[in-house]
């Protein structure tokens, strides 16, 4: 058929923690993906590691899923090849890799923070500047699974995928095309689920009410002495 033809379509995906290992396993399964962490010497470790094998990601329906990224890097320059971004790193790190990706990002790709909380819209626009205009803001209220890597660089486990996750587009207009592929990255679960804008994902994540607690939980007074730690 005319219509049907090879379609490309490359995704980059930063960090190197649980929730970016899961992510570069399973979307490299399907598309070129390109992991790349900007922090310290994490993406050389993280080659080193896996080496010349395939990395291992063992589903929550038990099912095992072999693959391996394109490449493992702290090159920002891979950005000019990405049609979409995610970030799966902390909050305090994204305006880290907007910052790097600025001179090679081109016009029309999706960038996607899981979670973003912390206004992840508004520090794309002052670090990109212009070139906000161009690209599609995607902000999650959450990861999409419980997961954890059991042999790093090499194997994870996703303990359990969530049902739905909000997530919030800048601009709206752009909802459908950024969903349509966040939902092909994701597959059935998690539903991404329609958020009307981003300062409602920032403002109102369970993520900002719970970690305060749990932090002074682990910290008050009545649980630590005040001395420091081993570790």
């Amino acid at each position: 058929m005319p219509d049907e033809e090879k379609n490309e379509f490359t995704v980059i995906v930063c960090g190197g923690g649980n929730a970016a290992q899961v992510a570069t396993a399973m979307y490299a399964a399907r598309y070129s993906t390109i992991a790349v962490s900007l922090y310290a010497d994490e993406a050389a470790k993280w080659k080193e590691a896996l080496g010349d094998a395939d990395y291992e990601l063992t589903l929550d329906t038990g099912k095992v899923l072999k693959s391996r990224p394109d490449d493992i890097t702290n090159d920002p320059s891979v950005a000019a090849k990405a049609d979409m971004i995610i970030l799966a790193v902390p909050s305090f790190a994204h305006g880290q890799y907007f910052e790097a990706f600025e001179p090679y990002i081109k016009k029309g790709t999706v960038i996607a923070c899981m979670p973003a909380r912390s206004g992840g819209d508004l520090l794309l626009a002052a670090k990109l500047g212009a070139k906000a205009d161009d690209v599609t803001f995607v902000g999650f209220e959450t990861l999409p699974w419980a997961c954890r890597f059991t042999d790093w660089g090499k194997k994870a486990t996703i303990l359990g995928t969530k049902g739905s996750i909000l997530a919030a587009v800048t601009p709206p207009a752009n909802t459908p095309k950024a969903f349509a592929m966040l939902q092909g990255l994701l597959g059935v679960f998690p539903n991404c689920t329609y958020s009307p804008n981003n300062l409602g994902i920032s403002l109102r994540n369970p993520g900002a009410q719970i970690h305060p607690g749990v932090m002074y939980g682990r910290w008050c007074p009545e649980k630590w002495d005040g001395n420091p730690v081993d570790e």
